[in-house]
């Protein structure tokens, strides 16, 4: 017998250390909290990044747009960036805070309530994320079949451009609001019950 075998055998003999269930709970509860806040937080700083981004191109789009509608519809898209930005700082916020010392009770009930703000905010995403984004490029499509003279052969370009902009904005819809919101409900049910 080499000494890793008898190494190993001594170590499956030693007897199990008592488990605490209690603390082991809030423990697991304590760092769901925490990797729920850094995931938020992240997707928070993305969002709001890409924000920002969208805020300054479809500006600059709106500064040299050729038409008044197309100008409108793309200034519609860039103000849209904004109150992207604002929602989601306003929010878009992770679970509360709760007292290192507080029970298991007291966390859990933080995260599950963490959880259904997500939920709620995931199931809103087509009012306050994907509708003013729409609606600024359906004015600058229609602005820009206007004032390229309002023909059927002018019509296929921003027709094109706003069938993909809304294919986009469903497929944003539906990774939010079925996806997201089916993790997220699948994460709360996973939480301990206060019994």
């Amino acid at each position: 017998m080499n000494s890793n075998d008898e190494l190993r055998d001594l170590w499956q003999q030693q007897p199990a250390a008592p488990v605490r269930k209690g603390e082991d709970m809030l423990t697991l509860v304590i760092e769901r909290t925490r990797k729920l806040d850094r995931q938020i937080a992240g997707r928070n700083t993305r969002e709001v990044c890409g924000a920002l981004f969208v805020a300054i191109v479809f500006a600059v789009m709106a500064w040299n747009a050729q038409g008044e509608i197309e100008r409108l519809g793309w200034a519609i898209t860039a103000a849209s960036g904004i109150w992207i930005a604002y929602y989601i700082l306003r929010f878009g916020a992770g679970p509360g805070r709760v007292d290192r010392e507080a029970s298991v009770a007291s966390y859990t009930a933080v995260l599950a309530e963490g959880y259904e703000r997500q939920i709620r905010l995931l199931k809103t995403v087509k009012y306050w994320y994907i509708l003013p984004q729409w609606i600024g490029v359906t004015v600058a499509m229609l602005g820009s079949w206007v004032r390229l003279g309002g023909s059927a052969m002018a019509a296929i370009g921003p027709a094109l451009g706003w069938a993909f902009a809304s294919a986009v904005c469903v497929a944003v819809w539906m990774l939010n609001e079925r996806y997201g919101v089916r993790c997220l409900v699948r994460l709360k049910a996973e939480l301990p019950r206060n019994d």
